[in-house]
């Protein structure tokens, strides 16, 4: 689960105000608002105070809304602009000569032809007797463009109803009415307003509410996530600095989401009663308040806010539980598996997910380049420059750029040139061991190791790990080399004689994967570039009709994706990924033999992780190679259940990193996960001796390295 960060500045019109600079282009928004939310309809009063400047001016509303001066001397009049959607009319104001401010009122309801994403109703605006949601993309206010802005909203709504907007909350009595008035003073990118029947839970966390909006009672779930708001929104304070707002509030959604805004955010449903979802996706959107909705991405030069946050964030809590080389090696596995050279792109050119290629650059590229960054400064220089950068760059929109030259500062020197390779360029470097000899030199060993980088193009600026067991040590000595050239050898002296040696052991450079370094996974068949579906013709009717559906629902979502009956192969090709379906497929055999010997696998049941499963009881998904240790991927699904098709449809790409995988039920459940282990790493080697001595059996034991923070850090106290 991401967050949905709004991508306001990409889709709204070109309406920017003249001759303004982004500390000058504050606008101020004083909103009355009163929904009748079961009419679909709004009624506004907006008292709007501009920075100076020469007019007239336009800005753009919703076309459902009909915007009327209440000053007099205030034109108000459709302007010649195109809007950018048919949703949209744009607007000119005349302001008498001196003034700043003008007060509009308008009502109506709104036109939402656009969907926002996994809303069942398909609205971008959704107002109902349900509930309401109301963001910048809908232009429930006017917008003049490109601008920041601080706003007050008040709020008319149903007695049983609460509201949630940026700021904080300040109650009101109106003619009888109990209000609640929004205030938010820090310069915002758009304007949230939402409301519901909502149960109300509060805490006080460390200076700020901690609050849970949830449409049924729940006092349990409620605590939950109160508990662990007040977790992570002091673990980020103490890491990166003061949050940068008032409140924290997890909001429950009408439909599956699971969107970040500033100050809050809004799950699903079903989305939020995962239990992982509190230690996951929760921490996730607590740190976008730092990166993304307290310090503003400049989309002209890329997001580099959902890198940074999946870095500190779904990466440091793996790191925490001592997970963080698994989590970087699926990482590089899902840049490997989904990246290729029709869809890679430069990183400074990603702007949202779209699909796993995007998510693989926006995401797992950019987080490997901040990690690469902190393995070159150090902990300590690395937090530095990014409580320095937070700092100088809170409610202001900030680039690559400026990230950059916060690095630099600490640092003391130019990294140009590292960010240009990183951000600029596509692909990645694909590093491989060649050799590795050793002599004695005095009471010293020299090593020499022979590396290259064999991606196409120039060879890139690396500073890459390496390992080497040594002869009366128990953990491998470790020392980082600096790679520039494409064929190198490496000149190391080492205290003791050498036995094997590693290269990039924990996973720390963005690299391309061999295949040989990993176990064949979900996301390599899922993400190849061809990819053959081998359908069981000797299957039951029934279950031949659920599997042609079930590929045909894989090849509508893909390319280069080939359906083909197993009758009507001899023989299975080497040459692209191939994924087989059905206990009765005819090259089972050939699935059970490239699984051997990590499990047994026939036509009736499988031993995984000495587990038994049998196919009436479990739909079972396994993973091989075909055409040896850098073969391509040979899949597999057997499922005696129909009705779990469509759940297996839905959930398999969320399992991309995993070698096995086994389901019970209609849902179906996922009972069991696991990576085939690795043992014939090409980055792996054993050292050639001079004097002709055998390294004993083993394996490089690798020191364990801490988190950049502590699970177990104190954190301040928090009270009800």
């Amino acid at each position: 689960m991401t967050s949905t960060l709004r991508l306001w500045g990409l889709f709204s019109a070109i309406l920017i105000l003249p001759c303004l600079s982004q500390a000058e282009a504050i606008i101020h928004h004083q909103l009355h608002v009163k929904l009748a939310a079961g009419d679909g309809r709004i009624l506004v009063r907006d008292t709007i105070s501009l920075p100076p400047q020469q007019t007239p001016f336009n800005f753009s509303l919703n076309a459902g809304l009909s915007p009327a001066a209440v000053d007099p001397g205030v034109r108000i009049d459709l302007a010649d602009e195109m809007p950018s959607s048919p949703e949209l009319k744009v607007y000119r104001v005349t302001l008498p000569q001196g003034r700043s401010q003008f007060t509009l009122k308008y009502q109506g309801n709104l036109s939402t032809a656009a969907a926002i994403p996994g809303n069942p109703q398909g609205n971008q605006a959704y107002l109902s007797a349900d509930g309401v949601y109301l963001d910048g993309n809908s232009h429930w206010y006017p917008q003049f463009g490109n601008e920041l802005l601080t706003f007050s909203l008040d709020v008319q709504i149903p007695p049983s109803w609460r509201s949630i907007s940026q700021g904080i909350k300040r109650p009101l009595l109106i003619d009888g009415h109990s209000d609640v008035q929004w205030d938010e003073d820090h310069p915002q990118q758009e304007i949230y307003l939402l409301a519901a029947a909502y149960h109300e839970y509060q805490r006080s966390v460390d200076g700020i509410s901690a609050v849970v909006l949830l449409r049924s009672a729940d006092q349990a779930l409620a605590d939950q996530y109160l508990a662990a708001i007040a977790k992570y929104v002091v673990m980020y304070k103490r890491l990166l600095g003061p949050y940068p707002y008032r409140k924290f509030a997890v909001v429950e959604n009408t439909w599956e989401s699971g969107y970040g805004m500033p100050s809050f955010t809004l799950l699903g449903p079903r989305v939020m009663r995962f239990p992982f979802i509190l230690h996951t996706s929760l921490p996730h959107e607590i740190l976008h308040n730092w990166w993304g909705n307290g310090v503003y991405v400049d989309y002209s030069q890329g997001n580099w806010s959902e890198g940074l946050t999946a870095y500190l964030a779904d990466h440091l809590l793996r790191e925490q539980q001592g997970q963080g080389v698994s989590y970087r090696r699926n990482a590089l596995l899902r840049y490997t598996n989904y990246v290729s050279a029709g869809n890679d792109f430069p990183l400074k050119d990603f702007q949202g997910r779209h699909n796993e290629a995007t998510q693989a650059v926006g995401y797992d590229k950019a987080l490997m380049v901040f990690h690469m960054l902190r393995m070159q400064m150090g902990d300590k220089d690395f937090l530095t420059a990014l409580r320095n950068f937070y700092h100088e760059q809170r409610f202001h929109l900030a680039s690559w750029d400026d990230l950059r030259q916060a690095f630099e500062a600490v640092v003391g020197h130019s990294l140009r040139s590292d960010f240009d390779q990183w951000l600029n360029r596509r692909g990645a470097p694909a590093l491989q061991l060649h050799a590795a000899r050793a002599q004695p030199k005095g009471d010293h060993y020299q090593l020499s190791v022979d590396i290259s980088q064999d991606q196409a193009g120039p060879a890139y600026h690396l500073h890459v790990p390496v390992a080497v067991q040594l002869a009366g040590r128990r953990q491998a000595w470790q020392t980082v080399v600096e790679m520039t050239q494409k064929q190198q050898t490496v000149q190391l002296t080492v205290p003791s004689r050498p036995w094997r040696l590693a290269v990039d052991p924990h996973f720390d450079v963005f690299r391309r994967l061999d295949p040989g370094e990993l176990p064949p996974s979900l996301s390599e068949a899922m993400g190849a570039d061809s990819l053959l579906v081998v359908l069981p013709s000797a299957a039951p009717s029934s279950l031949r009709e659920a599997y042609a559906q079930f590929a045909q629902a894989w090849s509508a979502d893909g390319v280069g994706i080939e359906i083909r009956w197993d009758k009507d192969l001899s023989q299975l090709p080497a040459d692209h990924a191939v994924w087989l379906l059905g206990w009765e497929n005819r090259f089972l055999p050939k699935m059970a033999a490239d699984l051997q010997p990590q499990m047994s696998l026939s036509a009736t049941g499988a031993t995984v992780d000495k587990q038994s499963l049998t196919r009436t009881e479990q739909a079972v998904v396994l993973t091989a190679r075909h055409g040896g240790a850098s073969g391509t991927v040979l899949m597999w699904l057997g499922c005696d259940n129909p009705a779990a098709f469509p759940g297996l449809a839905r959930k398999l790409p969320h399992y991309g990193s995993y070698s096995y995988l086994a389901f019970s039920g209609n849902a179906p459940t996922n009972m069991l996960k696991g990576q085939w282990q690795v043992v014939n790493s090409p980055l792996y080697m054993q050292v050639t001796q001079s004097d002709h001595a055998l390294a004993p059996a083993g394996s490089i034991v690798l020191p364990p390295r801490a988190a950049l923070i502590a699970a177990d850090a104190p954190t301040a106290a928090h009270g009800k």
